[in-house]
């Protein structure tokens, strides 16, 4: 039985040290950053000599392997409006967005300086806001009308409505108009068309709201949308060419871990289907249909385009915090992570508001799980100590039916069964702490809250490993105190064997986030506090190898 034990201890930890690196492996192979090449000029190519009198003339798109770059085109101009919040370049060239920079949210350069998340890529096939048919973008090159003045806004000029309108020569007219708030990363996007029979979609453009293309987390890169009440992900590695989703959307979006762009349909006009597009080895773009064609039609949606803030993407009233990745149910029902994840998470964000640190949150929430799990902490130790009092007669019984197994399992579950014994009774704690490792992991490592946030002294960001290493090798030398007075019922070899577990818990902490290695470090210490109090009560075993 102590064999199934040990085994039973090192599948737990072979779940808790794998579990990132599958969630990984089942949202695609990591994506590589590609270093920046020499800028690519757009190129356009005029059709005018195979145009049939009447017929539209359509740019064709670029190949997915040389996407555009902001670079200025002739004659374009550009309109800038700007908030606390956020800095929005909007481009005459397709009435689109070139550039959308979030002014709170910041990330080293190259030089190693602070700048703005920008979420608009600097290699774009397509811009957000741009008008998609069924032969391709409808506006290449149409330059839009427009005030170029720029807008600063503030409370004093809290709004601002800015239209962009095209009128071609055979009379088909586009008119697109965007209002921001000075205090919100939402805005209000109307689009009215006259003229176009064809099926017309909306496109997000190319990975707009995915900041770190070579960093993902589970499914949290790529695009996302709540369709029927259905979440729906596509990640960069699995799509290829156009993946089609029937339905009414609430919303549709792309994302990474910490940022989203998304497109929330308002009013009483019909979409849908999305289309998701490979538009090349690392991006995709989204797009959703506005309806079936007619000669005139207006459609309107709501523009989200920020950070994965819980209580702002709550308050949009459309389920767009569903996009914040807090875990699902592994290996069935066994282990519900996202129902833990989201009361934990919760709890951070109540103990912050008292403590304005999310180290002494997690230390907080720590104390109050192991006091919540005291109880079976202590039944699973009085088990052990049962356990370890007939050790004499379990090594009898081993002896003696050594040749014929069958016959020693069927006494061992009798001696069990009239001692009143539970063997497994000691893994209780360990089992019911998967889930809550699991889910203070993805909160960890999804939450924006908890992104660059300080704890003390060298650690800056609980989201990131510790630069130093300090916490992982405390925690490893906390973890070898628990595991040396533990109470245990091994024999001295497997006793000395389990011994080690802490050298490999150190290894493996050493690239987790300190927060991580923070709740794990404190999580022992109170494991130790709690067998001195227990034994001082008389609830003691004998250390290994003992028994």
């Amino acid at each position: 039985m102590e064999k199934r034990l040990v085994i039973f201890l090192v599948l737990s930890i072979f779940i808790i040290f794998t579990y990132p690196y599958f969630i990984g492996w089942f949202a695609g192979p990591k994506i590589q950053v590609q270093p920046p090449e020499e800028q690519i000029s757009k190129v356009i190519e005029n059709k005018d000599k195979n145009k049939k009198v009447g017929e539209e003339v359509e740019a064709p798109s670029p190949t997915a392997d040389t996407p555009q770059t902001p670079q200025a085109i002739e004659g374009e101009k550009e309109k800038v409006v700007e908030s606390d919040l956020y800095r929005v370049t909007l481009s005459n060239m397709g009435g689109t967005i070139k550039r959308w920079e979030l002014k709170k949210y910041t990330k080293k350069g190259a030089d190693g300086a602070l700048e703005p998340i920008q979420l608009v890529p600097e290699r774009s096939k397509t811009f957000p806001l741009t008008l998609v048919g069924s032969s391709g973008t409808v506006e290449e090159q149409k330059a839009y009308a427009f005030n170029e003045s720029p807008v600063e806004l503030s409370k004093e000029q809290p709004e601002t409505t800015v239209e962009m309108t095209f009128t071609g020569t055979d009379g088909k007219k586009i008119r697109k108009e965007l209002h921001f708030r000075y205090d919100q990363y939402l805005v209000d996007v109307k689009v009215q068309t006259e003229g176009y029979r064809e099926e017309l979609s909306l496109s997000l453009g190319t990975n707009f709201g995915v900041h770190n293309w070579g960093e993902q987390f589970g499914g949290s890169l790529g695009a996302v949308s709540l369709i029927n009440g259905e979440l729906v992900k596509d990640s960069p590695a699995k799509v290829t060419g156009t993946v089609t989703h029937e339905g009414m959307p609430a919303w549709l979006g792309l994302q990474d871990k910490y940022f989203l762009g998304a497109l929330i349909p308002r009013g009483e006009e019909k979409v849908g289907p999305i289309l998701v597009e490979k538009e090349g080895e690392n991006t995709l773009s989204v797009r959703v249909k506005m309806g079936d064609p007619a000669t005139n039609r207006t459609n309107a949606f709501s523009l989200y385009a920020g950070p994965k803030e819980y209580d702002r993407l709550t308050g949009l009233g459309v389920h767009l915090e569903e996009s914040i990745d807090f875990g699902w149910f592994i290996f069935g029902s066994w282990l519900p992570v996202r129902l833990v994840a989201k009361p934990i998470f919760y709890l951070l964000r109540f103990f912050y508001q008292f403590t304005h640190n999310y180290g002494v949150a997690i230390i907080l929430v720590t104390v109050l799980v192991k006091t919540l799990f005291f109880p079976i902490t202590r039944k699973s130790l009085v088990s052990m100590k049962a356990m370890s009092s007939v050790q004499p007669k379990v090594v009898a019984i081993r002896k003696k039916w050594t040749n014929d197994k069958e016959k020693m399992n069927r006494e061992l579950m009798n001696l069990y069964k009239e001692e009143k014994i539970n063997p497994l009774g000691g893994c209780l704690p360990m089992l019911v702490q998967i889930p809550f490792f699991i889910a203070l992991f993805n909160i960890l490592y999804t939450t924006i809250d908890l992104r660059q946030a300080p704890f003390i002294l060298w650690v800056h960001d609980l989201s990131d490993k510790d630069p130093y290493y300090v916490l992982p090798i405390i925690m490893g030398i906390s973890m070898f105190v628990q595991q040396y007075t533990q109470p245990s019922t091994m024999d001295p070899t497997q006793a000395k064997v389990m011994l080690f577990l802490p050298i490999i818990y150190t290894f493996f902490f050493l690239n987790f986030p300190s927060g991580l290695v923070l709740y794990w470090l404190v999580n022992n210490v109170l494991s130790i506090a709690q067998q001195y109090l227990m034994g001082r009560e008389g609830v003691s075993i004998p250390k290994e190898g003992t028994a």
